[in-house]
């Protein structure tokens, strides 16, 4: 989860298919630079006719640093080599591309990598690539970039080479999977392991425990990651920090259960946490000893800025954690709270900077949205789908509650950079792979598939009740459905399909397919399912449903057919056609939802240990717990998860119920 070098990131690319093409690669590049070099020649690769076109035969003249050599696109698979000047030692080399559209995207580029040494005198490489590109599709080469990074220098060779596709036919992009099983409706066990006094009142506790930990030198208004780190029995890995991101999803929490509860007692504790989060908030905020700004990811426990290397700035922070407030103030005034007391504890940063963070993180978002920032798993710099989401969140619900407090030009700032954030959503959708990239650029950290559960948890942390990009929008079915079905052949324990009960089971969900993080260190074929993951997929059912529901029908395109028929197969839906609410179609597609919507939470629950405490992971082969023990945003997301599936049932009191038992004063570490 936390901060893993960029030197392990290549690891990620040790998965089947990708090891397949490496092989590929090999043998690819042998042939290549075997044979006689001539305008075109035909030749023979992994059993197809590859028609490869010869640029060069020998390196450049004095006065270039980088020739295209030979190129071809055969079978999908872009094969191409270079003559790159040794001018410095590291170096990037880069060929971009349109793809079947004609469009030139990050997306379109591929990286070459070094392959031999040219000479005696070492003065130019040979530097090559085999790169499976059939999902993009190429229409034409447009360029080579080569970045000299040691002494700054860029060099590019313009192309335009029209591409002609040789060998066999491209493979296409695969459908999801047909269903191993049909779930319908809500499960009595999953009723009973969330009722209160089961798991969601463990979940409830275990997570209170960590807001405001009882750890020697922790202020209050914080929130402790995990019990794991130097005070804990665990020490592997140090979570004993506070992260703006965690914080602010876990205080999320809390407010909910300060909206729900009726009891005085109750009501008071929470609002009580919600403000010193606030003040902690700001706190962190003024810290002399900030690096980038607001984007700062974590702080140690007495609520100062961790100083030392990390993946920076993280931008989705001041967003959520604006959300927060703002949902926690907006519930406060309608329960008789001070307006007054809202600007100077929670909203105006500029007459109360040491009290008041929102207005602070509401305008860092909107000046710093179009920047790049290290991701929510913190691994990445790149531009974010799930960031964007919450960005864009804070500012449409920060407009309005700015014009709340009377501050009509903040308002206006913020509804523009929302407008503006707004039109660079639909970039992330890639019509190819249909599905919503997780970010919008090549691919990193060997992350191929470009799957990730951060596009579904952006849409959970994100989406801000306008219909832009909801849980029933196409495009977020269709990618929902190949985030699932992704991990169906990454872990072996999802080869276990029902419970000791016969009941189904979920696929257990990851961060995504290509991860190589433990939960205490990297290794290939080393990811995990995660617990908040797995819910989070059971969260998005349920509110898919619920909105489902709140609409009055189920509209099916081709784009989401893909989802229904995995997910309510019984229901046989067409494309084209809309089913109203209680029709038997749309009963069935709901029955679907809601079936495997418990089958993950069920997952959640076969993995749990008896005491119903949850580390971060749990073991890809054996299904035993792993990672950071006790990890907060773990407990949070089965309470969220959980109030998702009581709203869908109608269960009003459910979230009030449990509200209403109050916090433990038990903060024993």
């Amino acid at each position: 989860m936390r901060g893993r070098t960029a030197f392990l990131l290549l690891a990620a690319f040790l998965s089947l298919f990708t090891v397949t093409y490496l092989s590929s690669a090999i043998n690819m590049r042998s042939f290549i630079t075997s044979l006689p070099y001539g305008l075109a020649f035909a030749g023979t690769a992994l059993g197809q006719a590859c028609q490869t076109t010869t640029l060069t035969s020998s390196v450049p003249t004095e006065g270039s640093e980088l020739a295209l050599a030979t190129y071809s696109y055969c079978g999908g698979t872009l094969n191409a080599t270079a003559y790159i000047a040794n001018v410095n030692y590291n170096k990037q080399v880069n060929l971009y591309y349109t793809n079947a559209q004609g469009q030139s995207t990050p997306l379109s580029v591929v990286e070459l990598g070094y392959t031999s040494s040219i000479g005696d005198d070492g003065t130019w490489e040979l530097w090559g690539t085999t790169t499976p590109t059939y999902v993009d599709g190429i229409t034409e080469l447009l360029n080579l970039t080569y970045r000299a990074v040691d002494i700054g220098q860029t060099y590019v060779e313009t192309l335009n080479l029209r591409i002609n596709a040789t060998g066999t036919p491209p493979p296409t992009l695969p459908s999801p999977p047909a269903p191993y099983a049909s779930p319908r409706g809500f499960g009595n066990d999953i009723t009973t392991w969330l009722s209160i006094n089961a798991e969601t009142t463990t979940a409830f506790e275990r997570m209170f425990l960590n807001i405001n930990p009882a750890v020697p030198g922790a202020v209050k208004g914080v929130v402790v990651a995990a019990r794991s780190g130097p005070t804990y029995t665990q020490t592997n890995p140090d979570y004993e920090y506070n992260w703006v991101r965690d914080a602010s999803l876990t205080m999320d929490v809390v407010q909910m259960l300060y909206s729900a509860a009726t009891k005085t007692k109750a009501k008071t504790a929470y609002q009580d946490i919600l403000f010193e989060y606030a003040y902690a908030r700001a706190t962190e905020q003024n810290d002399p000893g900030l690096q980038t700004g607001l984007g700062e990811p974590k702080m140690y426990l007495n609520n100062t800025i961790f100083t030392g290397p990390w993946g920076r700035p993280q931008n989705d922070g001041p967003a959520t954690s604006a959300i927060t407030l703002m949902e926690f103030a907006n519930n406060y005034l309608a329960n008789g709270g001070s307006i007054d007391t809202v600007k100077q504890k929670i909203y105006d940063s500029a007459t109360y900077p040491a009290n008041a963070p929102v207005k602070k993180d509401l305008l860092f978002v909107a000046s710093n949205w179009t920047s790049s920032s290290f991701d929510l798993w913190e691994e990445e710099a790149s531009d974010h789908f799930y960031t964007r989401m919450v960005q864009r969140c804070a500012l449409v619900m920060g407009a309005a509650f700015a014009t709340k407090m009377g501050d009509s030009s903040t308002s206006a700032r913020l509804s523009a950079a929302a407008t503006a954030l707004s039109a660079t959503l639909s970039q992330f959708w890639d019509v190819n792979r249909a599905i919503i990239l997780y970010e919008y650029g090549p691919v990193l950290a060997g992350k191929s598939s470009y799957l990730d559960i951060a596009v579904i948890l952006g849409v959970i942390h994100g989406y801000a009740g306008d219909g832009v990009y909801s849980y029933t929008n196409e495009e977020v079915l269709s990618t929902a459905v190949r985030i699932a079905t992704a991990f169906i052949d990454v872990y072996p324990i999802a080869n276990t399909t029902k419970d000791s009960a016969g009941l189904t089971l979920g696929i257990p969900i990851g961060r995504y397919p290509e991860d190589v993080y433990t939960g205490t260190g990297t290794q290939a074929n080393g990811g995990n399912p995660w617990y908040l993951c797995t819910a989070a997929m059971a969260q998005f059912l349920y509110s898919a449903s619920t909105e489902f529901g709140n609409a009055g029908s189920i509209s099916v395109t081709n784009t989401s057919k893909p989802f229904f028929d995995y997910f309510a197969p019984a229901a046989k839906v067409q494309v084209g056609h809309t089913y109203s609410y209680g029709s038997q179609r749309y009963n069935q597609a709901i029955n679907g939802l809601n079936g495997w919507g418990d089958a993950f939470m069920r997952t959640v629950k076969h993995y749990t240990p008896a005491d119903g405490h949850l580390s971060e992971e749990f073991n890809r082969n054996t299904g035993v717990p792993e990672g950071a023990g006790d990890l907060t945003w773990s407990y949070a997301s089965i309470l969220t998860a959980a109030f998702a599936r009581a709203q869908l049932r109608g269960q009003k009191a459910y979230v009030k119920n449990l509200a209403n038992t109050g916090v433990s004063a038990n903060k024993a570490p």
